[in-house]
């Protein structure tokens, strides 16, 4: 970035050397265009001054919409010498007229004049090497859409593409600005980027791991949910106001989560049901070893001891892996329709209030 040019890429066959141009209202590859005849001029100076070797290198202007021009339509389309000569010789005689008087020379507007004047006073064949390999680059309109565009062919979850576009862009503009930060050129190798890539989608791509974006909800929000019948649950064996507001927290979480799983693909809603009878399974197991383990002390205490022991419960769903939230959220959804309790005596207590 903004080393060999606007953005330059490298390779083992030559260079690309790229002009970005914005195109939000005016079309800056037109015929008269001053950012077209200064890209031109510059480049041609970079060859004069021996700072590229124009037939190993691709001269690219890039813009972020769809634009066009005759003379530059012209230019892109010549791809061997004879029409990259013919395209120059249509451009000074669009701007100057015919040979050898040019009429139209000194009509030409001043901003562009010194320019024009670079590109068709140089040596004709240098001219004609940097035209042939020149081109114009397109964008849709939206550079984030094509970038999305460009992952969509690679073999990810179309759910995650966002995702990992937003993050690349942002691990780059990070690179770059700690390598400039420094005095560095702004370089970043294929590999470096390879490396950020993969990790990256190993990370949030890879069957192992379901990533939340359900929002923490507020003390406020989660203040409404404390009627709910899984915090009676709670406070029948006495936890805590603190530990009942992160319960709610959990609950609404893991609910958005299933939604959301679900609506994206990324979760069969079939492996919801069969992940509610895993765990009404592991609780009925646990109720029973607490029960041996904690027979002897009070009611609330055996409860409190199965709850925290449930809590700890890792399931996977679909063989993927989820967030600290989820499961212990699940199981505040089953004993909110009191498929599972923590008190010994949950369901004579509260099921005439759940009927009701």
């Amino acid at each position: 970035m903004e080393y060999l040019d606007d953005v330059a890429q490298e390779d083992p066959e030559g260079v690309k050397l790229g002009q970005s141009k914005s195109a939000r209202t005016a079309n800056p590859v037109a015929d008269r265009a001053k950012s077209l005849w200064k890209t031109l001029s510059n480049w041609i100076t970079l060859a004069e001054e021996g700072g590229c070797d124009p037939d190993r290198t691709v001269f690219e202007m890039y813009v972020s919409r769809p634009v066009s021009g005759t003379l530059v339509d012209a230019f892109s389309a010549a791809t061997t010498l004879d029409a990259s000569q013919a395209a120059i010789l249509m451009a000074r005689t669009t701007l100057w007229g015919e040979a050898p008087k040019y009429p139209l020379r000194s009509a030409v507007a001043t901003e562009i004049t010194h320019y024009v004047g670079k590109v068709f006073d140089a040596d004709p064949e240098l001219v004609t090497r940097v035209i042939k390999n020149f081109t114009l680059t397109c964008a849709s309109g939206s550079p984030q859409a094509d970038v999305i565009a460009i992952l969509k062919t690679h073999p990810i979850s179309h759910s995650r593409i966002r995702d990992i576009a937003d993050h690349m862009s942002g691990v780059v503009k990070n690179r770059i600005d700690e390598l400039l930060e420094v005095g560095k050129p702004a370089i970043v190798t294929s590999d470096e980027f390879h490396t950020w890539y993969t990790a990256y989608v190993q990370k949030i791509d890879r069957d192992t791991v379901l990533q939340s974006h359900a929002k923490r909800p507020s003390d406020q929000e989660t203040e409404v949910y404390l009627p709910r019948v899984f915090v009676q649950q709670l406070d029948m064996i006495g936890l805590p106001f603190e530990d009942k507001l992160e319960a709610v927290s959990d609950y609404l979480m893991a609910a958005a989560d299933r939604t959301a799983w679900a609506a994206s693909g990324d979760v069969d809603p079939t492996s919801f049901d069969e992940l509610d009878v895993n765990l009404k399974r592991r609780w009925k197991n646990k109720r029973l070893a607490c029960k041996v383990a904690h027979g002897d002390k009070c009611l609330d205490v055996q409860g409190l001891a199965l709850y925290a022991d449930c809590m700890d419960l890792t399931v996977a769903v679909q063989q993927k892996e989820t967030p600290d939230h989820f499961i212990p959220g699940c199981l505040h959804r089953l004993a909110d329709d009191l498929l599972i309790g923590w008190h010994p005596e949950f369901a004579v207590q509260l099921r005439p209030k759940k009927a009701a």
